[in-house]
């Protein structure tokens, strides 16, 4: 989905280096409390720090990234400075990230998951907390707009990509189920008979009868599937029939009682964009490296040397050398004078995978 501080300086070192100047990149002036500028905005040490607690409050994160703490600070700085600079890109190309294209993009994650609790799961796993989760993914379908606007130019063969929609069908045509498997044909048709007559009690019958034990206390949910994932019986079944349809199917398993609950078709039309990002992911990634490369110089990013130092060409914040080794007085309590950048995530990153 990304990966507090390292104790940042001593109260006797802080005190000792109080008055020197803060640079960052080796050049140019941090103001004292902020632990990055962009342009004319100020990323503050107390926003820095509070995203970071965030992201390792949940035990997996604190043990696998909190382990260098250090680093994983310098990874969260690095997403709050290339929001803005993906910011910037996204004003000079005039596109914007549509609630309704966010949405699309959370729920579309939330399915690769297996639903929304397992999504805000995984994204605290990898550092990534609730709060900030939506931002994170706005500047991945933000990052996706901009590299749709300056890849327009470059054509894709209307039969590769139709190629490409059909070796990929599974994807884009997908069916939710939920089943209860029985040994015999008789309970089988016992428990039909009784989730037609009152469909409420499919998940307790599926906890209580259900022979499939990694799903049975789950309603037996089987969650999105496209073609090839079933047996050829079983998804003969489900891909024939309707959303809402109780049914009844033979396997080597056994017997399965079936509710059909959703069915998802993605046409070529509207899968086309994707595919399009797919084939021209290099040229993309190349494109859109150098927009934001460009736009990251003249914004004259800065970064404060206590958290390391900004690297344009891989748009990173990178550990600090030695001729960084300066600091700014540490921060005062409440410290928050100036502009500062929303705790969203980084372009070209995605949450943790399903």
């Amino acid at each position: 989905m990304t990966r507090i501080p390292r104790r940042l300086v001593t109260a006797t070192v802080a005190a000792g280096l109080a008055a020197l100047v803060l640079t960052g990149c080796g050049k140019g002036a941090v103001r004292s409390g902020a632990a990055a500028t962009v342009g004319q905005t100020r990323i503050s040490t107390a926003q820095l720090a509070g995203m970071v607690a965030r992201g390792l409050k949940d035990p997996q994160a604190q043990q696998q990234l909190g382990a260098d703490k250090a680093k994983f600070q310098r990874d969260t700085l690095g997403r709050l400075i290339r929001h803005e600079v993906l910011s910037r890109a996204a004003q000079i190309e005039h596109v914007t990230a549509s609630p309704g294209a966010i949405d699309a993009k959370i729920a579309d994650f939330e399915r690769q998951a297996g639903g929304s609790a397992q999504l805000l799961q995984q994204a605290a796993q990898g550092g990534i907390a609730k709060p900030d989760l939506r931002p994170f993914i706005a500047d991945l379908v933000l990052g996706d707009e901009i590299g749709d606007k300056i890849t327009v130019d470059l054509a894709v063969p209307a039969d590769q990509l139709a190629a490409l929609y059909k070796q990929n069908s599974a994807q884009y045509d997908q069916v939710h189920a939920a089943h209860i498997l029985v040994a015999t044909k008789a309970q089988a048709d016992t428990i039909l008979a009784q989730v037609k007559a009152d469909p409420s009690q499919f998940a307790a019958l599926a906890a209580k009868s259900s022979t499939d034990t990694s799903n049975k206390d789950k309603g037996g949910d089987l969650g999105f599937a496209g073609r090839g994932q079933f047996v050829k019986e079983f998804e003969a079944a489900v891909f024939g029939a309707k959303p809402g349809d109780y049914l009844e199917v033979k396997t080597q398993f056994g017997f399965h009682v079936v509710h059909v609950i959703e069915r998802r078709t993605t046409t070529l039309e509207q899968a086309t964009p994707e595919l399009r990002r797919g084939v021209l992911q290099k040229q993309r990634d190349q494109r859109v490296g150098e927009l934001l490369t460009k736009v990251a110089h003249d914004l004259h990013v800065k970064v404060n040397p206590r958290f390391g130092r900004w690297d344009a060409t891989q748009l990173a914040v990178l550990p600090a050398s030695s001729q960084d080794a300066v600091s700014s007085p540490a921060p005062s309590p409440g410290d928050g004078g100036g502009a500062s950048a929303p705790a969203n995530g980084a372009p070209g990153a995605t949450p943790p995978s399903p």
